[in-house]
């Protein structure tokens, strides 16, 4: 065992002790988690040597606007999982001096695939494919149904003008791009009426979605959840750089109507493709901005992370993905 992962098994023992008792933990195997989690998985058993498969989510050291979302993501998988969503069930979670003051959560390990290249094109997973938009729409149905009444111990981020949050983050960046300032000029000018109001998973997408060969099986990566226009995480999910390659607008996997239409019966919202197509290019200039703003964080040295500085270089392939995304709307 190496000793990051010696190190940090004693600390889980120690940790789980209160809520399991004495366990034994398997060496800590360390998984890509995302650019602002680290993340390892591993098993803790207890005196009746019964198994319990567990991950543990820690805040990446360093980033400071994001301190404390794993204790906080805890709170909303167990409101999410009170309304049918399926999520993983935590174990603990909250803030340790084992983990140098940082917020964790330990949730369940659900077996499954997350890597979105073997999810799009390998045959295990065609089934999983063939039920993804109807299984996607019931999940978005489920996460859109939770009320501000649903959290009692959790600050929960209400977004009125979505539009207007993003062009203050992006004037803050003081790096600006003319792809951004023309995308922030069309989405003015092309705005929709709002869909409703509701909670919003505002991450869902391949990648963050963990699949079971007959279909979808967890929501994963709540870190910025918020309450504001459900369309928001339909028009995310039909990002191209969240197609991975794959052909269809909605994941890379089909088109829109497929995905208004089942999304339609189980929510009862009725969303038209224009609307949709709005969202998806907010959603595009978001992640650009999101790129631009993780590239200045690796830049003036707020983290050291490789993933980061990488993550950052992708914001020409936004400012590609919005030029045609906007050539398609006929400017």
């Amino acid at each position: 065992m190496g000793s990051n992962a010696h190190s940090l098994s004693k600390k889980l023992s120690e940790v789980l002790e209160r809520v399991l008792g004495n366990t034994t933990i398997t060496e800590p195997v360390q998984l890509s988690g995302g650019a602002n989690r680290e993340t390892w998985s591993f098993d803790a058993i207890d005196v009746e040597e019964q198994t319990h498969p567990l991950i543990i989510q820690m805040d990446r050291p360093g980033m400071e606007r994001l301190e404390g979302t794993c204790a906080r993501e805890a709170k909303i998988l167990t409101v999410a999982k009170g309304k049918g969503v399926p999520v993983p069930k935590v174990v603990l979670s909250g803030h340790s001096k084992h983990f140098h003051g940082r917020s964790f959560s330990i949730t369940s390990r659900i077996p499954g695939e997350t890597i979105a290249r073997k999810i799009l094109r390998d045959d295990q997973w065609e089934l999983a494919r063939q039920n993804f938009v109807a299984d996607s729409a019931k999940a978005l149905a489920a996460i859109h149904s939770i009320e501000e009444t649903d959290f009692h111990d959790v600050e929960v981020e209400i977004t009125h003008d979505p539009l207007q949050t993003l062009e203050l983050i992006y004037d803050a960046l003081t790096d600006p791009h003319p792809t951004f300032d023309l995308a922030f000029r069309w989405l003015k000018k092309n705005r929709p009426e709002p869909t409703g109001f509701s909670f919003v998973h505002g991450d869902y997408r391949l990648g963050n979605l963990l699949f079971c060969e007959s279909g979808l099986s967890a929501v994963l990566d709540w870190e910025i959840a918020h309450f504001g226009d459900p369309c928001e995480d339909l028009g995310w999910l039909c990002v191209r750089a969240w197609r991975f390659g794959g052909f269809g607008k909605v994941a890379g996997i089909s088109g829109y109507e497929s995905l208004l239409n089942h999304y339609g019966k189980e929510s009862g919202r009725k969303i038209p493709i224009p609307t949709l197509q709005w969202w998806e290019i907010f959603g595009t200039l978001r992640w650009g901005i999101i790129c631009l703003q993780m590239g200045g964080d690796f830049r003036v040295g707020r983290t050291n992370s490789l993933e980061i500085a990488a993550i950052g270089r992708r914001v020409a392939e936004n400012e590609y993905d919005l030029l045609s995304t906007l050539g398609e709307q006929q400017l």
